[in-house]
């Protein structure tokens, strides 16, 4: 299954329970890009690439920024949309490999939540870099964060317990190949007293942190901040003035 349908058939529907308690996370989200000084200085726009239900969006314009919040589930934005009430916040659906579809001037770029490992492959990823590279303002910023998944789990440690109550229970099950991994996302959801599995796969790739800090030098970033929070790294870089 690709990507985006396994996000519209079965993730999207549980992904706000699967990530916790908003108003916690989206602190700790904030909280983080305040650590990195990251903070209007021009035009005050800011694109969030995968934003899912928002929890970067709302940080960001809590600093002050325009958002422009990008995501390929409907589903996702309209949650987004409920949680940004009253705030400076736009939203586009697209896939964030469409870049003619949110290509503007900005000073800020973000791309967090394991985004880039959903992307079809390395040679994309690199490409949208330089993309992105691009479209920032001198001195602008790109914030990354994603999950390393170049080396492989064994036997029992592919399954990974990721949220459980008394009416969900979610696990993941990961098989590695070349290049990328499928993960199948495993829910347990107790309907009418009785548990219903629902399960559904796509892909990831098997990035490297070398790696993508070696894309984002070749297409002129330096990146100035390397942070490993509960094994996502996080990645800073700013475009040369």
């Amino acid at each position: 299954m690709s990507v985006q349908s396994h996000y519209d058939n079965h993730l999207a529907a549980f992904y706000a329970w699967m990530t916790g308690n908003f108003e916690t996370k989206q602190k700790e989200q904030e909280a983080y890009f305040v650590s990195k000084q990251i903070a209007p200085f021009a035009n005050h726009a800011a694109i969030d690439l995968g934003a899912g239900h928002g929890l970067q969006t709302v940080s960001l314009a809590n600093l002050g920024y325009t958002v422009y919040a990008v995501d390929f589930n409907q589903h996702l934005l309209s949650e987004l949309n409920a949680q940004t009430k009253g705030r400076s916040v736009r939203t586009i659906l697209a896939n964030i490999t469409n870049t003619n579809q949110y290509s503007m001037e900005t000073e800020l770029i973000t791309c967090m939540g394991d985004t880039l490992t959903h992307l079809e492959s390395a040679e994309v990823v690199s490409t949208l870099i330089k993309e992105w590279y691009n479209m920032l303002l001198p001195n602008g910023k790109l914030v990354l964060s994603f999950r390393d998944l170049t080396q492989a789990l064994e036997n029992e440690e592919r399954f990974v317990p990721v949220k459980a109550d008394d009416e969900r229970i979610h696990t993941c099950f990961l098989e590695y190949f070349p290049g990328f991994v499928r993960v199948f996302d495993m829910l347990l959801e107790k309907q009418n007293g009785q548990w219903i599995q629902k399960v559904s796969s796509y892909q990831k790739l098997r990035l490297g942190v070398e790696q993508v800090k070696m894309m984002l030098t070749n297409a002129g970033f330096l990146v100035h901040d390397h942070e490993v929070i509960m094994r996502m790294h996080y990645l800073v870089a700013q475009k040369r003035n």
